[in-house]
C-alpha cells in the first residue's frame, strides 16, 4: 500500500509538471503574438504619415471647411448650404428637439456606435466600452451637429477646397449612410446629447485601424486634400494641414 501511494504520488507530479509546462508555453506563444501584433500596429501608424496628395493647395476664393480633432475623436464642418449641397434637405429640422434654423455649419463625424451612445461625457467612459471598440469590429453610426458658428482654435483647421473637391468629399459623406427604401438617411431614435444633434446609421466597421479618424482622413483623401495614408490616430488628420 505504501509503495501504491508513492507511485500516484510520482505520476501526479509529473501530471502537474506537464500541464505547467504547457502553461508557460501557451502563455510564451500568446505575449509573442501580442508583441508581434503591437509591432505591426507600430509599423502601419509610422507607414501611415507618408503624406498623399502632396500637391494640394488650398483654394484661396474656395469652399471653406473646417477639420476639428481632439484627444479621441475627429469630425468635419461643413457649410450648411452653397451651390453643391443644401445639407438641411437630408437633415430636416424636424430631425433636432431645438430650432436649428440659425444653423450655419453642420459638424459630421463618424464612430463606434457603442461609444457614441453610452458616452456622452468622460464620466460615462467605461472601460469595456472602450476596449470594445478598439479592439472588436463593432457597428457604426454618424453624428451630425448643427452648428451656429465655427469656434477656431487649435483643435480646428481650416482648409478651402474648389467646388469639385467638395464634390468629392460630399459623395463621400453621403456614401457612409444607411439609407431606407427612400433613399433617406435612417435616424437613430431618441438618442442625442443635446438638441442641435443627431445620430444616423451608418455603414463600416469600426476597429482600430478604421476610427472615426480614419474616416475624416479618408473623407479628405477623396476631396484630394494633402493628408497621411492612415489617420487612426487622433491629431492624426492635422500633420499636413495648414496651420490657422
Amino acid at each position: 500500500m505504501i509503495k501504491a501511494s508513492k507511485s500516484n504520488s510520482v505520476g501526479g507530479s509529473g501530471a502537474d509538471s506537464g500541464n505547467s509546462g504547457r502553461l508557460r508555453n501557451c502563455f510564451r506563444r500568446v505575449r509573442r503574438l501580442f508583441l508581434i501584433s503591437i509591432l505591426a500596429y507600430a509599423s502601419l501608424i509610422v507607414i501611415g504619415v507618408i503624406p498623399v496628395n502632396r500637391d494640394f493647395v488650398s483654394m484661396p476664393d474656395g469652399i471653406e471647411i473646417f477639420v476639428t480633432s481632439n484627444a479621441v475623436h475627429a469630425e468635419l464642418i461643413l457649410p450648411i448650404e452653397n451651390s453643391v449641397i443644401n445639407w438641411n434637405e437630408q437633415f430636416p429640422k424636424t430631425h433636432f428637439r431645438q430650432n436649428v434654423s440659425a444653423a450655419t455649419h453642420v459638424a459630421i463625424g463618424w464612430g463606434d456606435k457603442g461609444f457614441f451612445l453610452e458616452t456622452e461625457t468622460w464620466d460615462d467612459l467605461k472601460l469595456s466600452t472602450a476596449a470594445n471598440a478598439l479592439w472588436l469590429p463593432s457597428s457604426t453610426c454618424l453624428h451630425v451637429t448643427m452648428k451656429s458658428g465655427v469656434g477656431r482654435g487649435s483643435n480646428c483647421r481650416a482648409v478651402s477646397l474648389s467646388e469639385t473637391q467638395y464634390e468629392n468629399l460630399v459623395t463621400y459623406v453621403n456614401n457612409s449612410f444607411q439609407r431606407n427604401e427612400l433613399g433617406q438617411v435612417i435616424v437613430v431614435e431618441n438618442e442625442s446629447y443635446g438638441g442641435n444633434d443627431a445620430f444616423y446609421e451608418s455603414l463600416g466597421t469600426y476597429h482600430m485601424l478604421n476610427t472615426c479618424n480614419s474616416w475624416v482622413g479618408r473623407g479628405l483623401r477623396e476631396a484630394g486634400v494633402c493628408v497621411g495614408w492612415m489617420t487612426s490616430l487622433p491629431k492624426t488628420v492635422f500633420l499636413y494641414l495648414p496651420k490657422q
